[in-house]
């Protein structure tokens, strides 16, 4: 699959348990053990460039920033906004549930910058690439990310709404599946010209394969390129389809694929999807699935801003 590149982002966070609830005190098992001696190793075995998208909370553990920056020669480091440990008002909350876009007016350009600086502060430099937490974007938040100096954000899930989950007109239903230059105020949809500068890089994601068949379409969960919940071979099939999706629309053209998961998946105990060290080693056991697929179609490795400037 000549032509087609592959970002793998991860959501580096806290450890986490059933239902999300973060562990108290703070622990970052997910970064020591899963970043540094699972899934660091594992990219490198197959040259792969991953994008570790840090939340705030890891930015203030001095052992995880030092772990995150020793991956900085293979690896982008980017940022994730979960706004609740976020200055200004940051606190440690049991679940994680804020949308950015929701935040009152200033409030979201505040907890980016607070974020941005805390990032600038651990590593040396500014980041690049932003994924918000739940995938809250809205309409304040290009604008934010431009004024910041990031040049790609991957908050948009195509095929997928978050208004049940408590955030009243966040949908992505419409969005498109290849990155493109967002309308500034409506990042979930191309504008005609979007005029943001900023790229996003949608997560890939596909429709069920009966999302058109009447009663049951609307039930039928969207696909994502996901270690989580999805075999090897899904993974595959979903790349693929994305892949012929893609080339019919805009043959010629290079394709991206942007798999997503979170560093506590591949600990046991550390995420709702991994409560046993057998569930943790599927998980990893899949995203190795993956990047050997990847490397058998001599697919591109890069990380989300590399993307960026490719579209530059």
């Amino acid at each position: 699959m000549s032509g087609v590149l592959l970002a793998v982002t991860i959501d580096c966070e806290c450890d986490k348990g059933a239902r999300w609830r973060s562990k108290s005190p703070l622990a970052f098992e997910g970064v020591r053990e899963g970043v540094g001696r699972r899934l660091a190793p594992l990219f490198r075995a197959y040259g792969a460039k991953p994008t570790y998208l840090v939340s705030p909370e890891v930015l203030r553990d001095a052992e995880s920033v030092d772990i995150l920056a020793a991956q900085s020669a293979g690896a982008e480091l980017g940022t994730h906004l979960h706004g609740e440990y976020a200055e200004p008002g940051a606190f440690e909350p049991d679940v994680t549930s804020a949308f950015q876009r929701d935040y009152p007016p200033g409030v979201e350009g505040q907890k980016l910058a607070s974020l941005t600086s805390s990032f600038r502060d651990a590593f040396g430099r500014s980041p690049r690439s932003f994924r918000a937490g739940r995938f809250g974007v809205g309409p304040e938040s290009m604008g934010l990310l431009e004024s910041l100096g990031y040049a790609a954000d991957s908050s948009v899930t195509p095929f997928v709404s978050w208004e049940s989950a408590g955030s009243p007109g966040l949908s992505f239903l419409r969005a498109p599946t290849q990155p493109y230059r967002p309308a500034r105020h409506s990042p979930g949809e191309r504008g005609r010209p979007g005029e943001s500068s900023i790229l996003e890089v949608p997560v890939t994601i596909r429709p069920h394969p009966l999302a058109r068949v009447p009663i049951f379409g609307r039930v039928a969960p969207p696909r994502w390129l996901r270690p989580t919940g999805m075999s090897s071979a899904d993974l595959v099939d979903v790349a693929k389809e994305e892949v012929a999706s893609a080339r019919s629309r805009s043959p010629g053209a290079p394709v991206v694929l942007n798999a997503m998961f979170h560093n506590v998946e591949v600990i046991a105990g550390a995420s709702p999807y991994a409560e046993t060290e057998r569930e943790a080693r599927r998980i990893l056991e899949r995203v190795a699935g993956l990047l050997a697929f990847a490397a058998r179609e001599s697919m591109r490795f890069v990380g989300l801003s590399d993307v960026a400037e490719l579209f530059a």
